[in-house]
């Protein structure tokens, strides 16, 4: 019963650290402005990554211009790499553009060729890693206790 406990806490602890980290940039991006971009590449490509049956997958490939402070930038990031399922949601969001639509951009204020379109929640990751600090309280006063 300890050892289950024990590896609980573990867990706990280390969704507490990515979460917390998760947060920490996710904080950092509420801070960013917001401008309007256009499409410039909204397609599928084939990648050089195979399925398990051989076949060549397809990677979403997302290209936006924007204007900041009268310099044009281009981006392609549709949001942060710490997202892990970055490459669907980017998959998902070219699935409903049309070459020049407009897309809101996001960029960071200091580094404007540093842009997405959407970033990331800090709420979500907060309530995580609080959730995390929680069960990993109650954990270890469970082996304290024992």
């Amino acid at each position: 019963m300890t050892h289950i406990v024990l590896l609980g806490a573990v867990l706990a602890l280390f969704a507490f650290i990515y979460f917390l980290r998760r947060f920490s940039t996710a904080w950092s991006m509420r801070g960013w402005q917001l401008t309007q971009g256009r499409v410039v590449t909204a397609e599928m490509r084939r990648g050089k990554k195979k399925s398990p049956d051989g076949c060549l997958l397809y990677d979403p490939v997302l290209r936006y211009s924007y204007t900041v402070g009268g310099h044009t930038f281009e981006g392609s990031r549709f949001t942060h790499q710490a997202v892990s399922n970055a490459a669907n949601q980017t998959t998902q969001f070219i699935a409903r553009l049309a070459l020049g639509a407009e897309v809101p951009v996001y960029y960071h204020p200091r580094n404007p060729a540093e842009a997405v379109v959407q970033p990331l929640s800090w709420q979500g990751s907060a309530m995580a890693a609080l959730i995390s600090a929680l069960l990993l309280i109650l954990l270890a006063a469970v082996l304290w206790f024992a």
